[in-house]
C-alpha cells in the first residue's frame, strides 16, 4: 500500500511547554522547498545532523524515513515562542499543513513502512509504564506478532485453495460439491481428510494466539498502606519516595483523605497510597468518613501494606488487619530496636526506620520483585482487543467451514477466515478503523 498526496504536514513532536530542546517533524513533497526557505545555506545531507542557524536539522530522504516520505527533523531551543515562529515559518509554504493526531505514523503504515499491528504497537511503547510491558510492545513493533498471523493467514489460503480443488475433483468424478460424496476411498482420495485435518490445525494455533491476549490498562498498580493512626504510613511513603511529598506531624490523624504518590522502582512505576488511620470506632464524622474511605480505596488494592508501629503495643484489631496485610512493615524499630516482630500467615515482613531510612532499600526491592518478578524472556502477548476480535471471527469462520454440509461452503468460509486475518495487519483495513486507532495517539507521533 502507498499513498500519493500533495500536502506536507509539520507537527512538535515533544511535549508543548519549556524545555531545553524541542523537535519539530516535517513530513512530505515540500521538505526541500522548506529547506531552501527556512534553512537557507542547509545542504540536505541524509542523515547527517547540521548546526543551522539556532537549531539542529536532519534530512531524511524517502523512502528511507519513518514516514516512507521525505522527513525533515529540526531541533530547536525548547522555547514555545521560538518553536511557535519555526512551525508558522514552515506552514507560510505552499501545501504544508499542521499534522492530525498520530499521521505521521498513519504514513507510515499507509507507505508500508509498518502493518497496522506495528503501527498499533507505536501507542503501547508510548504508554508502557514497565520494562515488561515497554519489552513486549517493542516485540510488537519489531513485527513478531505480525509475522506469526501472515503465515497463518497462508496457511489459511492454502486450506481454502484445498478446498476449491475439492469442489472442481467432486464435480468431475460425481457431478457434485457436497462434502461425503461418494465412498470412503473417494473422501481420502480427493484430499478431504487431509484439508479437515489442516482446518483442525488451524483451528488450534487460533486458540493458542487468543490465549496470549492480556488487557493492558494505563494505570498504574496500586500499593495501599493502611493500619492505625499515627503508625507512620505517611513518614514510611516519604522515605520511598527520597521527598517530603506527604504532611507527618505527631498527633495522630493526620491523614484524613488517601493521597496517591507514584514510585519510581527499577522495573517499572506504581502508585503508592497513603489512608487515614483505622480504628474499630470513630472518633467523629469525619473520622468516620475518613475510614470509610480508607476501607473502600483498600478493596481495590492491587497491594495492601500494614504499617505497625513496633514502639508501642499492637493494636486490638492486628489480628485482623494482619489477615488481610501482603505485607507487613514495622517502623520506628530506632525507637525500639529489640522488639520481636509480629505476623500472621507468613507475610512478607520488614523493619524500617524511615527517619534514618533503615531497611528502605530491602522494602523497595521487594516490591519491585513482587509487581515485576524477573523471569526468563516470556512468551509475546497481545495486548490489543480489535486484532483479537479479528482473530476470534477467524475461529468462527473455520469452525462454521468444518460444519459446512456443502464443500462450497467450506471454501466460502476460509476465503473469509483469510480476511479477518490480514486485517489484524491491515492488509484489508476500514478507514473508519484506522482514524480510530491514529487519532488515539498524540500530535507530532
Amino acid at each position: 500500500m502507498h499513498i500519493t498526496t500533495t500536502e506536507t504536514i509539520v507537527a512538535l513532536a515533544t511535549p508543548p511547554g519549556i524545555s531545553a530542546i524541542a523537535v519539530v517533524r516535517v513530513s512530505g513533497k515540500a521538505v526541500r522547498k522548506i529547506c531552501e526557505s527556512v534553512l537557507p545555506g542547509f545542504k540536505m545531507e541524509p542523515r547527517k545532523a547540521t548546526l543551522v542557524g539556532h537549531l539542529i536539522a536532519i534530512f531524511f530522504p524517502a523512502p528511507n524515513s519513518y514516514t516512507g516520505e521525505d522527513v525533515l527533523e529540526l531541533f530547536p531551543h525548547g522555547n514555545p515562542f521560538i518553536v511557535r515562529k519555526l512551525i508558522e515559518e514552515i506552514c507560510k509554504v505552499e501545501n504544508v499543513r499542521l499534522a492530525k493526531r498520530g499521521e505521521f505514523t498513519e504514513r507510515a503504515f499507509l507507505n508500508g513502512k509498518m502493518d497496522l499491528t506495528q503501527a498499533e504497537a507505536v501507542g503501547d511503547v508510548l504508554f508502557a509504564s514497565n520494562s515488561k510491558s515497554l519489552s513486549n510492545a517493542q516485540r510488537l513493533l519489531s513485527g513478531e506478532v505480525s509475522g506469526e498471523i501472515k503465515m497463518l493467514a497462508e496457511r489459511v489460503k492454502e486450506a481454502a485453495a484445498a478446498l476449491e480443488l475439492e469442489v472442481d475433483f467432486a464435480e468431475d468424478v460425481m457431478g457434485s460439491g457436497e462434502w461425503g460424496v461418494g465412498s470412503g476411498e473417494l473422501k481420502v482420495e480427493s484430499g478431504e481428510l487431509r484439508v479437515e485435518n489442516g482446518l483442525n490445525e488451524i483451528l488450534q494455533s487460533l486458540g493458542a494466539l487468543k490465549k496470549r491476549f492480556r488487557k493492558v490498562g494505563n494505570e498504574l498498580p496500586k500499593a495501599v498502606l493502611f493500619g492505625a493512626p499515627n503508625a507512620g504510613k505517611s513518614s514510611l511513603i516519604n522515605a520511598l519516595v527520597k521527598e517530603d511529598r506527604l504532611l507527618v506531624d505527631e498527633l495522630p490523624g493526620t491523614t484524613r483523605d488517601f493521597v496517591e504518590v507514584p514510585l519510581c522502582l527499577p522495573s517499572g512505576d506504581i502508585l503508592l497510597i497513603d489512608t487515614a488511620g483505622l480504628a474499630d470506632a470513630d472518633q467523629n464524622k469525619i473520622d468516620g468518613l475518613a475510614m470509610q474511605k480508607s476501607r473502600e480505596v483498600l478493596e481495590k488494592a492491587n497491594l495492601k501494606i500494614l504499617v505497625i508501629d513496633i514502639s508501642i503495643p499492637l493494636p486490638p484489631e492486628f489480628e485482623k488487619w494482619a489477615g488481610m496485610a501482603n505485607i507487613v512493615v514495622h517502623t520506628h524499630t530506632d525507637i525500639a530496636p529489640n522488639s520481636q516482630l509480629s505476623t500472621l500467615n507468613s507475610q512478607l515482613t520488614f523493619r524500617v526506620a524511615s527517619p534514618k531510612n533503615e531497611g528502605i532499600k530491602e522494602l523497595k526491592e521487594a516490591l519491585d520483585n513482587i509487581f515485576f518478578p524477573k523471569e526468563k524472556r516470556e512468551e509475546l502477548w497481545i495486548t490489543n482487543e480489535r486484532q483479537i476480535t479479528c482473530m476470534k471471527k477467524a475461529e468462527e469462520c473455520v469452525l462454521r467451514a468444518l460444519e459446512a454440509k456443502a464443500v462450497e461452503l467450506a471454501a466460502f468460509e476460509m476465503r473469509e477466515a483469510r480476511n479477518a486475518l490480514i486485517s489484524v495487519i491491515g492488509e484489508i483495513s476500514d478507514e473508519s478503523v484506522l482514524n480510530e486507532i491514529f487519532s488515539s495517539y498524540c500530535v507530532g507521533k
